[in-house]
């Protein structure tokens, strides 16, 4: 029972983390991605690097990898995360967070593309199902709220970013460890931001009046989502293995959804809700693999919001 109620509070952290994102930009519109990113990947990084260390965890990287580890971190967190939370600026947390969910969709079609890893009749099912309840959430607008083509563009870009990042990330999970890979990644990350954030961002956010409920929610996507959530996820695959757990991640957009009604950022209405359950029951019938076809690996199933 431990196990599973570890299992909801990953998914409830990581479901918030949009709400989070956009809670900030709805308060502060002169915050930008790269502040929020920048904030968040300090945060995770400061507190990650020191529980590995004093865990005795620390893996050192081998010289040919290190051009591997460069390219997945330019990929996720910076591009995926630029993508991500300029999408989030203009697209409510419900819709954002479904289009992020139909990532495990198309990683099939990037490892046939990249290794001719075989597809399956339901990975197609699955694909036109999540696709429709998409747009049964695009077109509907029974609360009134604007849905942005922009900002739509912005979530595809993070999808197929993600997408790359995982075909190369699954030459890389049998050699190290999941929180070596979200450290460098992170580390790596950071490096990318800090020249964008200290020549164009940092002398506005020092202008900024950062009040409690912004440090709040930085502090939430930094540790909480970055860390936390991470911790008790691979506590969850080490305990029931990684494919029951990460059944978990698709009741993310779910919680997403509750947590944007209940701070008042969206209302439900019926085409939220029927898109949303069509997209989750397309992205469940896509990850459904005949026979013992292994999942594929993403960061999102051990840390999606590693900037996540």
């Amino acid at each position: 029972m431990a196990v599973y109620v570890c299992l909801m509070l990953t998914s409830l952290l990581w479901g918030s983390s949009f709400v989070f994102t956009r809670y900030l930009f709805l308060t502060e519109p002169r915050l930008t991605p790269v502040m929020v990113i920048t904030l968040r990947l300090v945060l995770a990084t400061l507190f990650l690097c020191p529980v590995v260390c004093g865990m005795g965890r620390w893996e050192r990287i081998r010289k040919e990898d290190c051009i591997f580890f460069l390219l997945l971190a330019l990929l996720e967190p910076f591009l995926y995360f630029l993508f991500e939370n300029n999408g989030l600026r203009r697209v409510p947390g419900g819709l954002s967070s479904i289009i992020i969910a139909t990532i495990p969709i198309f990683v099939p079609f990037g490892l046939y593309a990249a290794y001719r890893e075989k597809l399956h009749w339901l990975n197609w099912v699955g694909l036109l199902l999540s696709l429709g309840g998409v747009m049964l959430m695009i077109i509907g607008k029974g609360d009134g709220t604007e849905v942005s083509l922009q900002g739509i563009l912005y979530l595809v870009c993070a999808v197929v970013t993600a997408v790359i990042y995982s075909v190369i990330l699954v030459k890389m999970v049998n050699k190290y460890r999941p929180y070596t890979l979200t450290l460098y990644t992170n580390l790596f990350g950071l490096l990318f931001f800090l020249p964008l954030f200290f020549c164009g961002h940092f002398s506005t956010l020092v202008q900024l009046r950062v009040t409690a409920g912004m440090w709040g929610a930085l502090i939430c996507l930094g540790i909480g989502c970055s860390v936390l959530a991470y911790v008790l996820f691979n506590f969850g695959v080490r305990a029931v293995g990684a494919a029951r757990a990460s059944v978990f991640n698709n009741i993310i957009p779910l919680f997403t959804l509750f947590f944007a009604v209940m701070i008042g950022q969206e209302a439900i209405t019926w085409q939220k809700l029927a898109g949303m359950v069509v997209t989750v029951a397309g992205v469940c019938i896509a990850q459904k693999k005949p026979g013992k076809l292994p999942a594929p690996y993403h960061m999102r199933d051990s840390n999606p919001r590693s900037s996540e």
